[in-house]
């Protein structure tokens, strides 16, 4: 696929320091972002080598409400129909214009690439390219592509003397995956190979999750599409969210653990016992 995990997206109703303040209470490294004054919305990120989580919040209504970017759309949307909780994901590409060009060919319906920049606290401006899957009226949301201005060393060499990315308290070194409640596995998992021709592992039952779930591996993390088997916790997230990220799982720590934030699920896998 040519593809990397880049971030998972949490979308918030409140001040993106909010969130800073309780990862950092679960021992997560946590840094406040930035502005993107052209779609009215501000960040806050927790970093992972250069997987990260980014916690994204409507900071100027009107102009949120009027943007055309895909992702602040749903943003706007998600917020206003389910609250607050995990609403996307990015994949990394150095090829964007490729996939643009490959999707399009195959007869899937594209918006981009999209120019893409965020002020940071000391005046710098970082800058990017996305490229959006039209959604299906299925309301499985696909994952966008971003591309970066830097090449990867560079970033993570930046991000690491700005103190953006740094060791987290909790033992937490790694990001493993993100979890997705899905209504059809086949279905998800069908749609993956689709766009990405994404290759899943076998299906597997899942205690925690109460769910059939297939894992699509990718550098930096993977994807776990879960179909609920009873009324537990993947049941749940799908009345509440639909089919949305719920869970980012993370290596490291000592022992399982668990965090609720805002409509979201932290966990640490416990690896680094």
């Amino acid at each position: 696929m040519n593809l990397s995990f880049d971030h998972l997206v949490h979308f918030l109703r409140r001040n993106p320091a909010e969130a800073v303040a309780a990862m950092g209470q679960a021992g997560f490294h946590a840094v406040p972002g930035g502005r993107h004054p052209l779609w009215g919305t501000w960040n806050s990120l927790c970093y992972f080598g250069l997987s990260y989580v980014e916690f994204l919040a409507v900071e100027q209504e009107e102009t949120a409400r009027q943007s055309d970017n895909p992702l602040v759309c749903q943003l706007v949307a998600d917020i206003a129909s389910a609250g607050e909780g995990m609403g996307q994901i990015a994949l990394r590409t150095t090829r964007m214009d490729e996939w643009a060009a490959h999707l399009s060919a195959k007869g899937i319906r594209v918006t981009g690439p999209v120019a893409g920049s965020r002020t940071r606290g000391d005046g710098s401006v970082i800058r990017w390219r996305m490229l959006f899957i039209q959604a299906e009226e299925s309301g499985f949301q696909p994952p966008f592509l971003i591309e970066w201005g830097e090449p990867d060393a560079e970033r993570m060499e930046d991000l690491a003397k700005r103190g953006i990315w740094a060791a987290h308290p909790n033992g937490a070194d790694s990001f493993l995956e993100v979890v997705y409640a899905v209504h059809h596995l086949e279905e998800a998992v069908d749609r993956w190979h689709q766009w990405f021709a994404a290759e899943a592992g076998p299906v597997t039952y899942e205690k925690q999750l109460d769910a059939w779930c297939q894992r699509i591996a990718l550098p930096g993390g993977d994807v776990l599409l879960c179909q609920p088997k009873g009324d537990g916790w993947t049941a749940r997230a799908l009345r509440e969210r639909g089919e949305r990220p719920f869970l980012a799982r993370f290596g490291g720590g000592r022992g399982e653990q668990v965090w609720n934030c805002f409509g979201g699920s932290y966990g640490l896998a416990g690896q680094g016992e």
